[in-house]
């Protein structure tokens, strides 16, 4: 069967749905779920909607809790996870006023079990706007599973692509990365790509770990077996090192990451490196 492709505005970008195996019209009302589904999220997660979690956590005070539910919770915990694990190359709470917070201590605290946040920070500063795009991903690709849909590419923006399962014909999704001389596309298959840089919104990442505008000044990408995950890595990506990105991918086999160089060439790392 053919492809059905399928467009919505949300998160202040476009999301796009690529369904292959069905009909047109069931493929429809499929992605209408889905996109149902997006807009739910980000009712919960932008912090620009004064009842949101996240709107509701910037407000506490210091030492201050609240109850969140599942969406900020399952984002944020992944958010602290990258974070951690890239030694805060990637923090949601980087613009977090720091007061008496010692250096590289987290401006907040979860508790699972209860569901319960609490600020650690004078100012609680919490932006999911580079994992939550991701994150929707995720659960719109949930939504498409419960209608039989496993056969799809999504992506938000064109920054961040997430495919399901191989279509019915070919050797996987085909997305690009590089640019000018270096471009190259690869078969996407049960993973994401996403990718970060200066192009749209010009000098805009800033290393958390310094509060400075990141070095880089060329794109970098990250394959991750999921969306949320890939697009916070290639955010950290983008402010690391080139040997820190090599390292950290040494440290986690399902994870690649590709970063233009100055010489035109792209740099691939780990799972990207033998991607085709």
């Amino acid at each position: 069967m053919s492809r059905a492709a399928f467009r919505h505005e949300a998160m202040a970008t476009y999301f796009e749905v690529t369904v292959a195996g069905h009909g047109e019209e069931y493929a429809r009302q499929a992605a209408a779920e889905a996109f149902r589904e997006l807009d739910r999220i980000e009712g919960e997660l932008s912090r620009f909607v004064e009842s949101s979690d996240i709107a509701r956590a910037n407000r506490l005070a210091d030492g201050a809790s609240i109850v969140i539910g599942d969406d900020a919770l399952e984002c944020l915990l992944l958010a602290a996870g990258v974070a951690e694990s890239t030694g805060y190359a990637f923090d949601p709470a980087y613009r977090s006023g720091r007061g008496a917070l010692p250096p590289g201590a987290p401006a907040f605290a979860l508790d699972p079990a209860s569901h319960v946040l609490t600020s650690r920070s004078a100012r609680l500063d919490l932006d999911l706007g580079a994992v939550g795009k991701g994150y929707a991903l995720d659960r719109m690709s949930e939504v498409l599973a419960d209608w039989g849909v496993d056969s799809a590419c999504l992506n938000s923006g064109g920054s961040t692509a997430l495919a399901l399962e191989r279509p019915p014909s070919g050797d996987g999704w085909r997305v690009a990365l590089g640019e000018g001389a270096a471009r190259r596309e690869i078969g996407l298959a049960c993973s994401a790509l996403s990718g970060s840089g200066l192009a749209v919104k010009g000098s805009h990442l800033v290393d958390p770990r310094t509060g400075r505008p990141a070095a880089r000044t060329l794109r970098a990408w990250a394959m991750a077996p999921g969306a949320a995950l890939a697009d916070a890595l290639s955010t950290a990506f983008f402010v690391m090192g080139d040997a820190e990105v090599a390292e950290f991918c040494r440290a986690h086999p399902g994870v690649g990451a590709a970063l233009a160089m100055p010489d035109g060439a792209l740099k691939l790392e780990g799972a990207l490196a033998s991607a085709k």
